[in-house]
């Protein structure tokens, strides 16, 4: 990874580190660019959110369901540069035919994928569809410019830090802003130069959805898409005449709390990237853990075989929210993936004001003194470790460091809990509070979705690459190989046919 990133390739670590230490955290897609929802404090925060909310509220996310189904199965037509509303007819392609005929077309009736490779573009799709109402069919095209532009991208830009580059992330914040500003804006760096084509690309491609919904909602064609519903809460907007944008969401909403047309820019670049990257590596983890552990594969397996048979004896076909939620192993499983691989591993805060934090145990310095509060002062950094919370031995048990999925079936999850405080399970991987992470329930239903296809019809196996998997800390938490970091997200498992009946559960 280093020798991609030369001398110069420091300052996009040194751009990065004074967005963390000024703000909460970094949106990629948004170096350079207007601040986003990701960087928001105090009031903007409050009235960005407000905005977004109707868009990702627990009626809105179940009714993502059909469409995180149909992204797992057929994910879409192949279109140039992509194809709005989702009323279009799809595509008869599935992922999991495509793997079926991966499968079927290999003399041992199985195939090495890599996993994050493929579900990265499946949940670009998704994300198109449940947030614009857009058809960019990554799945159907792997030279697809969009999936291009954001592959490896954290990585190439936020893997592997050598000590030079940590060094200079240091000494940032003695840099001047406007300095900082002119050198991302005008450097050779691959890196940065990365960085603003993605930016470029994700702007230009979200200039034109806006403009194409705008029309079709004015012509009562837009459907429940986050989009729909906060696409066009621009006061800009309301008033042009070329955008012909005067909007539902636009027409109920004050124009104080109006997003400005860079703002909404700035949020569709945050929604592609966010939520499509980190669902793709969440599942990727479920299945390596699967792939490790074949006796929770395959009890897995079989749950999602025994509700699909009541289903189809109560005469449906699909599942529906509630199926999903009362399969417990499924439950459970993904649960403990949420707790054991939190994608985002880490957060930044800065404290706005001089606070006092109270401590759940007390601490005794060296002097022997036991403090049982934190005085904070305005301006102080805080690193908050989602992953060291979510591996609290006082929370979880003395197996914290072990995937158990039963700990969610037999009690001890709960029995080690003591105050709730994230918005899922007690869980820190959606974050806690005001700045919760807004997409949450988009995000397990996704989850609970793909799982469940591609679970219920693939066996996943270990292969000699298995062994070398490791994280890497980039932004998200993302699988690379020991050894060839420099080749990007690789999860490697033989994927093969599972057999109809399995016994044992």
């Amino acid at each position: 990874m280093d020798p991609v990133f030369s001398a110069v390739g420091f300052l996009v670590l040194v751009i990065v580190y004074r967005v963390y230490r000024r703000y909460t955290g970094i949106s990629l897609a948004d170096v350079p660019g207007p601040e986003s929802p990701s960087f928001m404090m105090g009031e903007d925060h409050k009235r960005q959110r407000k905005v977004l909310s109707p868009g990702f509220g627990a009626p809105e996310s179940k009714a993502f369901l059909p469409l995180f189904q149909g992204c797992a199965e057929s994910v879409g037509t192949e279109v140039t540069p992509y194809s709005l509303n989702s009323h279009q007819q799809r595509d008869p392609s599935q992922l999991s035919n495509k793997w079926m005929d991966v499968i079927m077309n290999s003399k041992e009736q199985s195939a090495v994928l890599n996993i994050p490779a493929w579900l990265s573009r499946a949940t670009l799709d998704a994300i198109g569809e449940a947030a614009f109402d857009v058809r960019f069919g990554s799945i159907d095209n792997e030279e697809s410019a969009l999936a291009r532009a954001y592959s490896n991208m954290m990585n190439d830009i936020f893997g592997s830090p050598s000590n030079e580059r940590i060094f200079f992330r240091e000494v940032s914040k003695y840099i001047p802003d406007r300095i900082l500003q002119y050198l991302v804006e005008t450097s050779n760096n691959p890196g940065i130069q990365r960085a603003r084509e993605v930016a470029s690309l994700a702007t230009s491609l979200a200039r034109q959805m806006v403009t194409d919904k705008a029309e079709m909602l004015l012509q009562g064609k837009g459907n429940r898409d986050v989009f729909s519903l906060l696409g066009v809460c621009t006061p800009s907007f309301r008033s042009s005449t070329s955008n012909r944008s005067t909007v539902k969401a636009n027409m109920d909403t004050d124009a104080k709390e109006k997003l400005t047309e860079e703002e909404l820019y700035a949020l569709m670049r945050t929604i592609l990237l966010a939520g499509h990257e980190t669902t793709s590596n969440t599942i990727s983890w479920a299945l390596l853990e699967l792939a490790r552990h074949p006796e929770m594969q395959s009890r897995l397996r079989a749950e999602i075989r025994e509700t699909e048979v009541a289903i189809h004896a109560r005469g449906d076909t699909e599942f529906t929210v509630t199926d999903l939620d009362d399969m417990t192993y499924a439950t459970a499983f993904i649960k403990e993936v949420l707790r054991f691989h939190p994608v985002v591993y880490q957060v930044y805060r800065c404290a706005n004001q001089d606070d006092v934090l109270p401590l759940s145990q007390p601490i005794t310095t060296r002097l022997g003194k036991v403090i049982h509060e934190l005085p904070v002062q305005k301006g102080t950094r805080i690193v908050v470790s989602v992953a060291a919370y979510n591996r609290n031995k006082d929370l979880w048990g003395d197996d914290a460091h072990v995937f158990n999925p039963e700990r969610w079936i037999n009690g001890a999850a709960k029995e080690k809990k003591a105050t709730s405080i994230g918005v899922y399970s007690n869980l820190m991987t959606f974050l806690s509070g005001a700045r919760a992470c807004i997409g949450w329930r988009f995000a397990v239903i996704e989850i609970q979705a793909f799982l469940t296809e591609v679970v219920g019809k693939f066996e996943f196996t270990l292969i000699d690459q298995s062994g070398r998997v490791r994280r890497e800390a980039s932004g998200v938490m993302t699988p690379t190989l020991e050894g060839e970091v420099e080749k990007g997200v690789q999860l490697p498992l033989r994927v093969s046919v599972a057999l109809q009946a399995e016994s044992g559960y």
